[in-house]
């Protein structure tokens, strides 16, 4: 019967054991002094050789011909614990045998000394999976154990377990593989089995793997069955990389806010059986390589993805700010946990991809430093196509500018006689209105109309506009566009940069003099003056 890679090469001894010899020397050191301890925690992700050191370490502690540390692996006892007969030897999975009756059993069987070896060793599996009742009873088991009984936990979710276990535990961590590390051992495996392997194969390997070696040897055992020279290209089209066309196709898309092809990719893909839960969870990978390529300088050395996609990769990040990128991770990975619950996830994911579209729809802080930012690229634009800011109004108190600056407004002037019509008079109407009218109206088609058949007086150093449009002041008083404009407007129509403000004819008579006014009320009142 054909035996699969990583059981057939999995390793017998530390020295085998790659990437993570800061743990394996430590483990042999204690081995061969003597200094062992009765509980052991090894943590890190799936696939890294945490259950592979265990069944090391339940060699070495029992192996009669133990040196340096190492197990001698040809002894019956270490050929036993290889081939899983030993009964003093027990691998548990906690993810099965996780209720407090199996930790009973365990407590029960542990106070009987070894059949064969010196040590009775106990091997738990996703020890995270304990329940809480299960836990006790082992902690209990933990705190004063026979002396010939070792326990090696072994769990991917550390944080999960009580901390009166962690407590009583020696704890390591493993680390996950590097790639060059990973590539080595597949040339390696592929020189035992006279597989014809590519150097870049190897390393495209080492990288999909996301740091484990059983997922390395488990891709290469696919790449075998290929009959065929394991190049680059077998290796995506074996790990399935060849098909993520659409993931680029979807982002491009949300690039150009085009939600109706957006949802007809959805619907392409949900005829295929794809799964939404699946393409979600990718697309949130796609935005973080994305966001890497954005942020990091070397980001071939950290993206897990194939030489021509990342120039792809590289294209699409200079299309989404940041903020773009931060919001759309946000909106994904909560749409991700709403699937779970929900009845339809094509549904969550689709609206998901609105939002996406339609940054207006989300009012997230995310969502609003994406629109700022979208904001600030089309005045860029603006800036490009030579639209540019209005220039600032000149202070009052200025000196005379050049003859081709932008004049200041004249002061009001003060007459000692009084003139038959006051230049700064509301009756006085601005002579140039007209034309800075025609102006606005050749470059902003919506301002117009709040313009149209309006007049405009000077007065004070200020044009004042009357405008029969009830919605005039209203748009005016939000809009600092539409005041720049008119101020612009003006100042190319006369060469005078003028203030601007709303007009409003009255039929209010001017008041007496108060002066006056006191005087007789205080005659009326009878009062002697002083």
């Amino acid at each position: 019967m054909y035996q699969a890679l990583y059981r057939k090469y999995r390793p017998r001894f530390f020295r085998d054991v790659a990437g993570q010899e800061h743990i394996t020397s430590v483990l042999s050191r204690e081995v061969a002094e003597g200094t062992f301890g009765h509980a052991y925690l090894f943590t890190g992700s799936r696939g890294i050789g945490k259950t592979t050191c265990a069944k090391i370490l339940a060699k070495a502690v029992n192996c009669p011909h133990e040196k340096e540390g190492e197990p001698c692996g040809e002894c019956e006892i270490c050929r036993g614990i290889d081939e899983g007969s030993l009964l003093d030897i027990t691998e548990m999975d906690a993810a099965s045998n996780r209720n407090i009756d199996d930790i009973r059993d365990l407590r029960s069987e542990a106070n009987f000394t070894p059949a064969v070896a010196k040590y009775r060793v106990y091997i738990i599996d996703e020890a995270h999976m304990l329940t809480k009742e299960a836990a006790n009873a082992l902690l209990k088991i933990m705190e004063e154990p026979p002396e010939h009984v070792i326990f090696i936990l072994a769990t991917t979710e550390v944080h999960r377990l009580p901390a009166t276990i962690l407590s009583r535990c020696m704890r390591f961590d493993y680390r996950r593989m590097p790639p060059e590390v990973i590539a080595e051992r597949v040339k390696f495996v592929c020189k035992m089995e006279r597989i014809d392997i590519e150097d870049d194969a190897a390393m495209l390997i080492g990288k999909l793997a996301d740091g484990g070696m059983r997922d390395a040897l488990s891709l290469l055992d696919i790449c075998r069955s290929s009959g065929e020279k394991v190049t680059a290209d077998t290796v995506s089209r074996c790990a399935g990389l060849a098909g993520r066309e659409y993931l680029f196709e979807l982002t491009d898309k949300i690039a150009e806010k085009d939600i109706s092809a957006v949802l007809k990719t959805v619907d392409k893909l949900y005829e295929g059986s794809a799964d939404v839960s699946r393409i979600c969870d990718e697309l949130i990978n796609h935005f973080r390589n994305l966001m890497v390529v954005s942020c990091a300088k070397d980001a071939s050395s950290i993206l897990k993805v194939l030489p021509g996609e990342m120039l792809r990769i590289e294209n699409q990040a200079k299309t989404f700010s940041m903020n773009e990128i931060f919001h759309a991770v946000s909106v994904l990975q909560d749409t991700l946990v709403k699937m779970a619950k929900s009845a339809s996830k094509r549904l969550e994911f689709e609206l998901a991809l609105v939002k996406l579209c339609t940054p207006a729809l989300s009012g997230g802080t995310e969502a609003l430093l994406a629109r700022i930012e979208n904001l600030e690229k089309e005045i860029v634009l603006l800036k490009a196509r030579g639209i540019s800011p209005a220039a600032k109004e000149i202070p009052a108190k200025a000196e005379k500018p050049s003859e081709e600056a932008v004049y200041e407004a004249p002061a009001p002037k003060i007459a000692s006689e009084p003139e038959k019509t006051p230049a700064n008079s509301p009756e006085a109407e601005f002579e140039h209105w007209e034309e800075a009218v025609e102006i606005i109206r050749k470059k902003n088609g919506m301002l117009f109309p709040f313009l149209d058949g309006s007049k405009a007086y000077l007065i004070g150093g200020r044009v004042l506009i009357d405008s029969p449009n009830e919605f005039f002041i209203g748009y005016m008083q939000k809009n600092d566009d539409a005041r720049e404009l008119i101020k612009n407007a003006i100042t190319e129509a006369c060469g005078t940069r003028y203030g601007i403000g709303p007009y409003k004819k009255t039929d209010k008579k001017p008041e007496d003099d108060p002066l006056a006014a006191l005087a007789k009320r205080v005659a009326e009142m009878g009062i002697k003056e002083l």
